[in-house]
């Protein structure tokens, strides 16, 4: 009868550990899902880098871009200027 009684405890604690666990990360969910629909929409088309090949040679990019290169070649990548 013993036995009978630690395996019931046991899998109510199971039980509870689980819910637990599902109602704290659903709770985190939610806060974040409400974060990030809070926070104020970019217009995505004016931030996008600009994105120049730098061809063969001695080509550098300017200052306030940075070198990017694959296994294809390498490209200058710039930021958009803010849109005035």
């Amino acid at each position: 009868m013993e036995k009978f009684s630690f395996k019931s405890a046991f899998i109510v604690l199971l039980v509870l550990t689980v819910m637990v666990s599902v109602t704290v990360q659903s709770v985190e969910a939610k806060r974040m899902l409400h974060e990030e629909t809070s926070l104020p929409l970019i217009d995505l088309e004016a931030s996008k880098p600009t994105v120049k090949p730098l061809g063969g040679g001695f080509h550098f990019c300017t200052p306030e871009c940075k070198e990017l290169c694959f296994g294809t070649g390498c490209y200058c990548v710039c930021p958009t200027p803010p849109a005035k």
